[in-house]
């Protein structure tokens, strides 16, 4: 499988090390966002050294075979003399959160001698101290050391200081960074592990690696670490662990592998390839910690777009994946929100955009004035929940339609999915205020911003209706669910009604209403299908549906009718208005082909253009997650 960047390490937004070389030994790896990290990889058999992993000087053995599955990756290396097996993959199991939050790394091998007669061979995996700080050197120390009878080799900063900067493409300053497996060892500049063999015929064997980021997130003032370290007393820990029962979680994570193949068969294979390739991306965005409340956060990451964490309408999209295997971490994805949005500063009547900037956690800093700066001009992040006015924030940069309409969506799909009217009767003040705002607002909507705010203000835009009217047939049915009398779903309907008039046409909704010969994907009225409210006819499905087909370029269908570029979560989305399955797999076809062809090496972007396959922007975002709108949709049906 072709990919423009390859994943080796996928944990956490700091922990995501990737190649951006189709052979693994042409480049250094990264982190996500391209900052250098080095992993390095060598074997050697004869007297022979070569390099399987990573930049170097080594004669390099040739990459024969690439093969990515959802949850483990597995790279065939090839020469005269041996061939050489990695699988690299990580616990990230959606039935266990404690296991999915816990930071360690496999790299799997398996080494086939081809002479006849026993070899002495040697493999080495090494972590260069650049994985230790960001980009600056910093000074630090590499040692190796014993947890009982287990031994490991470890590296971090001589200074630490956990969670002290936040932004976008940069690299956690702190931590530490543990390896185990055969022999360890550190030097001045890393730590390795050796594996030194006699082979015959075939030895399989394993390192590991871990990273302990001793802090994860500061929310609200609360500094809290991965939900791991409720398992585990220190990475060391989870390092035994994960060594001593090592066969368990492969085969719970082999099962995860097949049950997401099996649960996307029907798509076809160019569908099944797009999930393998966003699985552990969209796992990768987010770090899960619990609050001192007890409540349960899953952090997103908003990479490679504004680094903001928590952001609404980037959970939003994320949705199908988790309503269909981890529902619970939707209410985790929503409590942040709501807590934010009932203290004193937000005093809105919408909901919030998000809570931060990761892994800063202190309020919203999206759309917050230029004039709200620290003496140096630069903009504070920090302590944004203890402000005092709104007047922080540009109110022609908020996006309140939006977020409202998410957030009533996210929460009335999270109870379909679990039941749980708890959470709704706790939060239904706030729900009922934004319903409330959806209403005043109408469908006629005035100039602002959507989650597609990369395209700009837009005045009067169908789709962001179809949202609002969706929120508010949502929030209906959170009424039905308390027993509480509401009319909602009959005016949201009305609106529905009022708003096809508006756009005064027989076939597919123009994008604007101001625009007549305009067009856009309607990928908010997925919700009408997933849910079965039937709000709007099916011949509007269809008509919308031919009218993506015919608009369909190379490499994917244009967002709408102003710009070319595209983004692949709403592909997939407005593909499930499509009874017939047609687009679902010509959709899915264009976006393999971007994934071959593209010459932007980053991780699987969401936003590129649909005629020359390049990035405009995004990488491992969390948003992929909505990849899954085809499978909620069957599995709901």
């Amino acid at each position: 499988m072709n990919l423009p960047s390859y994943p080796i390490v996928t944990v956490d937004p700091f922990f995501s090390i990737w190649s951006r070389s189709e052979k693994l030994n042409e480049s250094d790896t990264c982190l996500w966002c391209g900052i250098r990290k080095p992993l390095r990889g060598t074997v050697s058999v004869d007297g022979v050294t070569y390099r399987f992993l990573g930049a170097g000087n080594e004669e390099k053995i040739p990459q024969v075979k690439t093969e990515i599955l959802p949850y483990i990756s597995e790279y065939t290396f090839e020469n005269d003399k041996l061939r050489l097996i990695m699988k690299t993959w990580s616990p990230l199991l959606l039935d266990d959160f404690h296991l999915l939050s816990t930071p360690v790394a496999y790299f799997d091998f398996e080494v086939q001698n081809k002479a006849d007669e026993e070899k002495n061979i040697s493999l080495s995996v090494e972590a260069s101290e650049e994985l230790c700080y960001d980009r600056k050197v910093k000074e630090t120390v590499c040692f190796t050391s014993n947890y009982s009878s287990f031994r490991y080799a470890k590296m971090g900063r001589t200074k630490q200081n956990p969670i002290y900067i936040s932004g976008d493409g940069v690299s956690a300053d702190w931590g530490y960074y543990l390896i185990s497996g055969g022999e360890v060892s550190a030097s001045r500049h890393g730590i390795r592990s050796t594996h030194n063999l006699k082979v015959n015929k075939v030895q399989r064997f394993s390192t590991l690696m871990a990273y302990d980021d001793i802090y994860s997130i500061e929310y609200f003032g609360e500094k809290l670490k991965g939900l791991w370290t409720e398992r585990f007393s220190s990475i060391e820990d989870a390092l035994r662990y994960c060594s001593e029962n090592r066969a368990e979680l492969l085969k719970r994570v082999k099962a995860q592998n097949e049950l997401i193949l099996k649960d996307s068969k029907e798509f076809g294979e160019d569908y099944q390839k797009i999930l393998s390739a966003a699985a552990r991306q969209v796992l990768a965005g987010h770090k899960l910690v619990r609050n001192g409340k007890g409540e349960l956060l899953y952090m997103s990451k908003e990479c490679h777009s504004n680094g903001c964490i928590n952001t609404v309408d980037v959970s939003y999209p994320a949705l199908p994946m988790y309503l269909l295997y981890a529902p619970e971490l939707v209410k985790a994805m929503c409590t942040g929100i709501f807590t934010f949005a009932n203290m004193p500063l937000w005093k809105a009547d919408f909901a919030p955009h998000d809570i931060g900037r990761y892994p800063w956690a202190d309020g919203q800093v999206y759309a917050l004035s230029p004039t709200h700066h620290l003496p140096n001009h630069r903009i504070s992040y920090r302590r944004i929940y203890k402000k005092k006015s709104m007047n922080i924030f540009m109110p022609q940069f908020q996006m309140p339609v939006e977020e409202c309409g998410n957030m009533l969506v996210m929460a009335y799909s999270y109870y379909r999915m679990t039941g749980d009217k708890a959470f709704l009767k706790d939060n239904f003040e706030l729900l009922s205020k934004w319903a409330d705002f959806l209403k005043k607002k109408g469908i006629d909507l005035d100039n602002q911003l959507c989650t597609d705010d990369f395209a700009g203000h837009s005045k009067r835009n169908v789709n962001l209706a179809i949202k609002s009217i969706m929120g508010r047939a949502c929030y209906s049915k959170i009424c039905e669910a308390l027993d509480i009398s509401d009319e909602s779903f009959f005016e949201a309907k009305q609106d529905a009604e009022r708003l096809i008039a508006l756009c005064d046409t027989d076939g597919y909704l123009p994008f604007a209403l101001s625009k007549k010969d305009s067009w856009s994907l309607k990928y908010n009225m997925v919700w009408d299908i997933v849910f079965g409210f039937g709000i709007f006819d099916e011949k509007l499905y269809e008509a919308e549906s031919m009218k993506y087909r015919d608009e369909l370029n190379e490499y994917g269908v244009p967002l709408d009718s102003r710009k070319d570029f595209t983004k692949t979560d709403w592909m997939l989305w407005v593909a499930c208005l499509d009874k017939t399955g047609e687009n679902v797999a010509s959709f899915s076809k264009a976006i393999v082909k971007f994934l071959k062809e593209s010459q932007s090496k980053v991780c699987f972007s969401d936003w590129y253009d649909t005629k020359t396959a390049k990035q405009c922007g995004f990488d491992h975002r969390t948003v992929q997650a909505g990849l899954w709108m085809p499978v909620l949709n069957a599995k709901l049906k």
